[in-house]
């Protein structure tokens, strides 16, 4: 998907890039290979490709296309940086996001599930961090990054961050995460299928009296929070594609 983007040149919308593509211009490749395009002066097309040049040598590097992509685009880069991609989520004691306390961060990286607790190993977090390029979240432009950059005034985020809430809803699906979760055939065991944010708070405090069991239950649910993120994006990022591609051959010059 990312070689089929233009919208990160400069001028460059849907609709151009929907031009683009009519005119069998689907790649970044196929762009560099004409000397003419419809629409275009000599100035300007030698100018984008360019751009599109310098694209191909930035490939393997996330934050010069967080810089140049717009942000509502960023989940075209899902499968590219995919390897580097992690999955979070966080519980706190639930009170004022600038005041909460964190108590769990769960990190998935599409191989290994780590959990950071308070009074354990929450401290090692931050250097979970440091071979992730893209975090995937959901609402985490409201509540968990901020909470944690709070938490950890020192954090140092990846450079793409793809909030699943935001990308969902442009696809038309609205609604906290255990909502959506079934509407995309994700069923969670029994034992945290009727939990909630409140409920993990309640299980914190309930933990911190002793109740291993109660423990135990936070971090299934954190887990289940974080690991039904990963089956979110990639059918999210396969609507988002499909939409893409459908809306784009609907268009007419």
């Amino acid at each position: 998907m990312i070689k089929r983007t233009f919208v990160h040149l400069p001028g460059v919308g849907r609709k151009t890039e929907a031009q683009f593509w009519r005119q069998g211009l689907t790649t970044w490749e196929d762009f560099l290979n004409v000397n003419r395009i419809s629409g275009l002066g000599s100035e300007r097309l030698a100018w984008l490709k360019g751009l599109l040049a310098e694209s191909l040598r930035q490939l393997h590097r996330p934050e010069y296309f967080a810089s140049c992509l717009p942000p509502g685009e960023f989940w075209r880069l899902f499968h590219h940086f995919r390897a580097r991609t992690a999955y979070l989520d966080i519980e706190t004691t639930g009170s004022g996001w600038w005041e909460q306390t964190v108590t769990v961060v769960g990190l998935y990286d599409g191989h290994t599930m780590r959990q950071f607790v308070l009074g354990q190993n929450l401290t090692e977090f931050p250097e979970a961090l440091a071979d992730v390029d893209v975090l995937v979240t959901f609402n985490g432009t409201q509540f968990d990054l901020p909470v944690l950059k709070v938490y950890f005034p020192d954090l140092i985020l990846p450079p793409l961050h793809l909030d699943l809430r935001l990308i969902l809803a442009r696809l038309g699906y609205r609604g906290g995460l255990k909502r959506l979760e079934p509407l995309f055939g994700i069923k969670r065991p029994p034992e945290v299928a009727g939990l909630n944010g409140l409920d993990a708070v309640r299980l914190w405090e309930c933990a911190q009296r002793g109740d291993l069991t109660a423990r135990k239950l936070l971090l299934q649910y954190n887990e289940e929070d974080v690991l039904n993120l990963e089956t979110l994006m990639e059918q999210a990022f396969e609507l988002g594609k499909e939409n893409l591609l459908a809306r784009h051959r609907q268009t007419r010059p």
